[in-house]
């Protein structure tokens, strides 16, 4: 489970990097995720500490056109995931996501897709009669018994296969190929 931390944490936690100490060390240290410290290295950076307050719970979700942009801003200029996901306030993580569903399968890639059940258009089927469902439970009771002999009936002939060819190694014989 995600540990929230404060701000004072994370405070903290960048003074020890600005102090000059490395953000892997720092992260290992706190057993922090050194992805989770760059980001809040960048935010605080760009953004100051309103950079490093918690973001809101449920994140508002990016059009089409602005997740291309961002990554056009990413291929185009010289700033890093850490520091886009500060500028725009989305996981880098997620950032990264993006960047590679776009390069792998282009751009159309990140349209949205349609969240719920999709339709199938099938109607619902009304309930039968008592009597026809007793008359189809009977007809699949007979069926499940025809398999689980047929099943049977296989197992049977699988073994006689095998005693067979077992058989015929003991004399010396290669097994057949039917």
């Amino acid at each position: 489970m995600k540990r929230k931390y404060s701000l004072e944490e994370k405070l903290a936690f960048i003074s020890l990097v600005e102090q000059g100490q490395s953000a892997r060390s720092v992260s290992d240290r706190f057993h922090l995720g050194h992805h989770i410290l760059f980001e809040w290295l960048a935010a605080y950076k760009d953004l100051g500490i309103d950079g490093l307050k918690s973001k809101e719970k449920r994140p508002r979700r990016l059009s089409y056109e602005e997740k291309c942009r961002i990554i056009r801003e990413y291929q185009e200029s010289e700033l890093t995931l850490f520091q886009l996901s500060a500028k725009y306030k989305v996981s880098s993580s997620q950032l990264g996501n993006w960047v590679r569903l776009a390069e792998n399968e282009g751009f159309e890639a990140l349209i949205p897709k349609k969240q719920g059940r999709q339709k199938t258009g099938m109607k619902r089927m009304k309930r039968l009669p008592k009597e026809e469902c007793e008359k189809e439970n009977e007809r699949l009771r007979k069926e499940n018994e025809r398999l689980r002999l047929e099943i049977l009936l296989l197992k049977k002939v699988r073994a006689l296969v095998e005693e067979r060819e077992a058989q015929n190694r003991a004399i010396g014989r290669k097994p057949s190929k039917n």
